[in-house]
């Protein structure tokens, strides 16, 4: 009975050391690259552009030709700035702000044309002095370009008038300059702040004043989610699309683009320039 006792007690012994090296072992073992579960010897393939969503995309409303949903009164308020397109069915309209930036200008210029997608760049007149490869890149790709003011001063309809000039006018010359002469007929205030002064000051520079109706705010970076989610749900005929390339980082802008503007193109939707 002792010899018995004493046997079946080192075979447990035995197995419980088996256990304790084989955890052992599995904590030891190196990461391999690529997915959980791969094999050491797989290669590691890069993620394809732009990744699968991680969440469930909105499927964006379908125009209806012919019909649009704009209430004609805030299309452009007269005096006011421009909000929507005019009625016309599909028709809608990106712009970009706060550019030109020399690491996300040429990503957000590699999307519009991959799916072929004219755009409105407000660009900031110091920026665009500072690069004016990028104001050329812009303006080559058949892109618009719109004056919007030379420092971005959220304070603007706060200036004086010869204040508001100034930045306007800076503006102007700034991205003629650096676009072999082409100068902006359209004017996005920073923030969006409109005064008398400020539309005054966009009218006596021949230019009209440009605003938006779908703002995801993604210069807040609130992640990629939101911003497809918003421009996907929000977006109807006539809308104004408001993005940026400018003042911060853009991956989140870039990668929502990616996913919304070909779901916007399948949807019916036609891309124009205001």
């Amino acid at each position: 009975m002792n010899r018995r006792l004493l046997l079946a007690m080192g075979a447990v012994a035995l197995l419980g050391g088996c256990a304790d090296s084989g955890k052992a072992a599995w904590r030891a073992a190196p990461v391999t690259s690529g997915s959980p579960g791969a094999s050491p010897s797989a290669t590691a393939q890069p993620s394809p552009s732009p990744s699968p969503s991680p969440w469930t995309v909105p499927t964006p409303a379908r125009p209806t030709p012919g019909v649009c949903p704009t209430v004609p009164g805030l299309v452009q308020r007269p005096g006011g700035p421009q909000h929507y397109l005019p009625c016309s069915g599909t028709n809608i309209a990106l712009t970009i702000d706060d550019g030109p930036d020399p690491g996300w200008t040429p990503k957000i210029l590699a999307v519009l044309a991959r799916y072929h997608i004219p755009a409105t760049f407000c660009m900031i007149g110091r920026q665009a002095a500072a690069h004016p490869n990028l104001v050329a890149a812009v303006a080559g790709a058949g892109h618009h370009i719109a004056n919007h003011t030379f420092t971005h001063p959220l304070e603007i309809a706060r200036l004086t008038p010869p204040q508001v000039r100034e930045e306007v006018e800076r503006a102007s010359e700034a991205i003629a300059t650096a676009s072999g002469g082409r100068r902006p007929s359209l004017f996005r205030s920073p923030g969006g702040a409109w005064s008398p002064t400020v539309l005054a000051a966009c009218a006596d520079a021949g230019m009209r004043p440009l605003d938006w109706s779908v703002d995801p705010r993604d210069w807040s970076t609130p992640g990629t989610q939101h911003i497809v989610d918003v421009i996907l749900t929000k977006t109807r005929p006539g809308s104004i699309i408001l993005e940026h390339d400018g003042n911060g980082n853009r991956q989140q802008t870039v990668d929502a683009l990616s996913i919304a503007l070909p779901r916007l193109i399948d949807a019916g939707y036609h891309f124009v320039q205001p």
